[in-house]
């Protein structure tokens, strides 16, 4: 997928907000790199670099959240290991998840925090956006 249709797919799908959402910094993808490495799909930066723009549902995590839950989620979670990159909270402490083992290639993860299984739910981020289920909310 590209820029471009990762673009015309949520500006098609979600309005744009009438002003940017502050959680999001403008730094927000290079502080993500810098503390995990180049290992971010093309799709993930570019969706994320929409963000703050869009009304998009769920809880997509800013940078600030997803680097302090990675930290404490590997710290006092035995269910979650390094290769869990958090970047959406389902709201019951468990996380939609990159592989950063797997970096540009990375499904999309169901991590809870009380089973050490593992659900994959998409295997790219493509198809995360895709999906009516979880991220084409309406």
């Amino acid at each position: 997928m590209t820029d471009d249709e990762v673009a015309s797919l949520i500006t098609g799908a979600f309005e744009s907000a009438s002003e940017p959402d502050p959680r999001f910094a403008p730094d927000d993808a290079v502080r993500l790199i810098k503390h995990f490495g180049d290992v971010f799909p093309s799709e993930f930066r570019k969706m994320r670099a929409m963000l703050p723009n869009y009304h998009i549902p769920g809880d997509h995590l800013p940078a600030d959240e997803i680097i302090h839950d990675y930290e404490w989620e590997t710290e006092n979670n035995p269910n979650f290991t390094t290769d869990f990159i958090p970047f959406y909270a389902v709201g019951n402490g468990d996380y939609l998840c990159l592989s950063r083992d797997a970096a540009t290639s990375s499904p999309v993860l169901y991590v809870a925090h009380d089973d050490p299984r593992v659900e994959r739910l998409h295997d790219s981020f493509a198809g995360y956006l895709n999906d009516t289920d979880w991220f084409l909310l309406k």
